[in-house]
């Protein structure tokens, strides 16, 4: 039984209700928890992070905020969740300029509290470029050396993968090996898109991974929590 007073262990959909409840000063409600056999969530979570120059882009005409300022936004929310359910986690940023610098950010690392990373992930900037199949790659290692039943590897991105020589098809084709090749290690790969153009191309890039396009950045903060939540129910 799920928003009850007490019981096992928390209810992830519940806890982020009473965050946003809080953060809008309205009363939140106390019925946090899951009633059911007890078990252990064996959960093992990398979010990796486009943060290429185009997340600079203003939402819209009527959204002054960049991307980069809703991306900041999910994750400080999702951070709040994780915490309260204890699930490992990680949160990784990537940029590049060339095959042979690809910038791989640490927001957050596992077993780092999160009040030695908030200062990071609030503070981020947007890069250079981005060449999203190293970093999957380098993330998935990351991921591997995690002690878990369940990992998952969550990446949000902004548009096409594109760097020096990094483009069209063969761009395309390097994300989609990379998912292929951390699904085939055991990694549940999903993938966010803010882009409302990733129709043209999403499919081709994750092929048969799963994915979701959010067309309008500005739903990413409520979104991700409860993306999350479909994920490890």
């Amino acid at each position: 039984m799920f928003a009850q007073v007490d019981g096992d262990e928390l209810d992830l959909d519940a806890t982020i209700r009473r965050i946003v409840d809080r953060r809008a000063g309205v009363e939140a409600s106390d019925r946090l928890y899951v009633r059911r056999d007890k078990r252990e969530r064996e959960v093992a979570v990398t979010f990796l992070v486009d943060l290429s120059g185009s997340t600079s882009r203003q939402i819209d005409s009527t959204d002054s905020r960049r991307v980069i300022d809703v991306e900041k936004e999910a994750l400080v929310l999702l951070c709040e969740a994780l915490e309260a359910i204890g699930d490992q986690y990680a949160i990784y940023g990537y940029s590049s300029h060339g095959r042979r610098h690809v910038d791989f950010v640490i927001l957050k690392d596992f077993d780092e509290p999160l009040n030695r990373s908030s200062s990071r992930i609030g503070g981020v900037m947007p890069l250079q470029q981005n060449r999203d199949g190293a970093a999957i790659r380098h993330a998935a290692r990351k991921l591997l050396s995690r002690d878990a039943q369940v990992r998952l590897l969550v990446l949000i991105s902004d548009g096409k993968p594109l760097d020096d020589n990094y483009v069209d098809e063969y761009a395309l084709e390097d994300t989609r090996m990379a998912l292929q090749e951390v699904r085939r290690q055991g990694i549940h790969p999903f993938c966010i898109t803010v882009d409302r153009d990733a129709d043209g191309y999403a499919p081709s890039m994750y092929g048969d991974v799963r994915y979701l396009v959010i067309d309008h950045a500005a739903a990413l903060p409520e979104k991700l929590p409860r993306i999350y939540q479909r994920l490890t129910a």
